[in-house]
């Protein structure tokens, strides 16, 4: 199956549009968790049903009336697969394979802010020529949908996140799952004590960088405690402003260090209401029949997120996602491998500061603060998902080591309890190409030339992080041989 995965996977909704009957769980980002048994296969904030239903339902419509027949016939058994779930996790209470009380209440959360929005949902998905389907359709929602969810709703908040544990579903494993899901994220197989080194490294040398660059002569930790706070004059319609005007300088700059430039346009766009409260910051959804692609972005507490807007619009537009899904291929791009394409993103953050791309100092700063909080999943993932650390004490190191807010802080410690070894992706894919980077230009010395690195990395598409080095090394040989 072709996948488009983004920064948290959220586009996965688009390959299930057809899926019949409905398909309540965790989603695919939670496939990894399927093998380890328990309830992180059924509860996820990322790509749980909660978040792919409203898609599913925006397609529902379509043309023909045996489709829109076959679409109610399919939908008037949501009702079954949301209790088919309730059950599931209901034995889990007994046996003890709960999901993290964290990750419930955020799906909760969603599925209770859904609710308040399926009669205009339900109304998007009318069409307007045929007035029985919209009545069914709405009498479907009214009467069985709603009721389901408000069912699921209820469960999770009074019976199941009173009872789940605070510490990672895995804490009590032997540690085989959490390596087998570092290697189905990032396909690279590592030790968790390796991850922690890099990690470490990273921070680093990163605290150092900004100490370089302060014009102020501040320390780190001052520089960290600056960066935390907020900036009372951003707002939602401010993040998207400055969005917009970096990738815009992007696209003009990408000419500078890469031989292509993606063909398809990128547009901003503000993400739904019911995901904004547990979701970071934003993802990318790659072009679809024709349209553009787009960077979807949560404008929620903007006084905290104008930081690294800038930042995170290269991470999930240019010279980022959008680059390496639309970069000029000869083939189609296929299959998935986190570790590439996150990596991939965090490192262009850096290429946009050599290009010269952050419109302020501080914006910069804020490139650095986010390679912290990428570096810093390095050392709470392992810590969590062994037991050693609990969420409080991933919340704590994570306020001490990166400018984040708690806020932040809170729904990416969630996140990494839903998604165990989905974060190591993207500081250990950064690592892996500015490696594989330096060592190219030490062997090459003058004859090393960005832009055909770049072609290196970027040409041959989605593999694992072993052929992105082994490429880019076979490369510099041949290059300075």
């Amino acid at each position: 199956m072709r996948r488009h995965f983004a920064s948290f996977l959220i586009t996965l909704a688009a390959t299930q549009v057809n899926a019949a009957p409905p398909i309540a769980g965790g989603g695919l980002a939670a496939q990894p968790m399927k093998e380890c048994g328990g309830d992180l296969a059924l509860l996820n904030q990322v790509s749980g049903w909660q978040t792919q239903w409203p898609t599913l339902w925006n397609q529902i419509a379509a043309p023909g009336a045996s489709a829109r027949t076959s679409a109610l016939a399919d939908w008037a058994k949501a009702d079954e697969a949301l209790a088919a779930d309730i059950a599931t996790m209901r034995s889990s209470l007994v046996s003890g394979a709960t999901a993290p009380r964290a990750v419930a209440l955020r799906v909760a959360q969603q599925a209770e802010d859904l609710l308040s929005g399926l009669d205009a949902t339900s109304v998007e998905t009318a069409i307007s020529d045929d007035p029985d389907f919209a009545v069914r359709w709405g009498a479907l929602f009214e009467t069985e949908i709603k009721p389901a969810i408000r069912d699921y709703v209820r469960f999770l908040k009074q019976e199941y996140a009173p009872l789940a544990g605070e510490k990672s579903a895995l804490a009590a494993s032997d540690g085989a799952c959490f390596r087998n899901a570092v290697a189905w994220w990032t396909s690279a197989t590592i030790e968790p004590s390796a991850l922690e080194e890099i990690g470490e490294r990273i921070i680093v040398e990163t605290r150092a960088d900004l100490e370089r660059r302060d014009r102020q002569g501040r320390r780190v930790d001052r520089i960290l405690k600056d960066l935390r706070k907020p900036d009372r004059d951003a707002t939602g319609a401010n993040l998207i402003a400055a969005s917009e005007a970096a990738l815009a300088r992007a696209q003009a700059a990408l000419p500078r260090a890469f031989v292509s430039s993606p063909e398809t346009p990128i547009i901003v766009e503000a993400m739904a209401a019911h995901l904004q409260p547990s979701f970071p910051a934003g993802y990318y959804v790659p072009p679809a029949e024709g349209g553009p692609a787009k960077y979807v972005i949560n404008p929620s507490r903007p006084e905290d997120r104008r930081l690294m807007a800038e930042a995170i619009a290269f991470h999930e537009g240019l010279p980022g996602h959008h680059l390496f899904f639309d970069y000029p291929r000869q083939a189609p791009l296929e299959g998935f491998s986190a570790g590439i394409i996150e990596g991939w993103a965090i490192y262009a953050e850096r290429v946009a500061d050599e290009l010269g791309l952050y419109a302020t100092p501080r914006d910069a700063e804020g490139m650095l603060a986010k390679r912290l909080w990428a570096a810093s999943r390095l050392i709470v993932e392992p810590r969590l998902h062994d037991g050693r650390w609990t969420r409080q004490d991933a919340i704590d190191f994570m306020s001490k080591a990166t400018a984040m807010p708690r806020a932040e802080i809170e729904i990416e410690v969630d996140r990494y309890l839903a998604m165990p070894g989905q974060s190591i992706s993207y500081a250990l894919g950064y690592d892996t190409i500015v490696t594989a980077r330096e060592s190219a230009r030490v062997k090459m010395g003058e004859a090393f030339d960005i832009k055909a690195f770049h072609d290196v990395v970027l040409k041959p598409g989605v593999r694992p992080l072993a052929d992105v080095e082994h490429d880019v090394m076979e490369w510099a040989a041949k290059t300075a041989g």
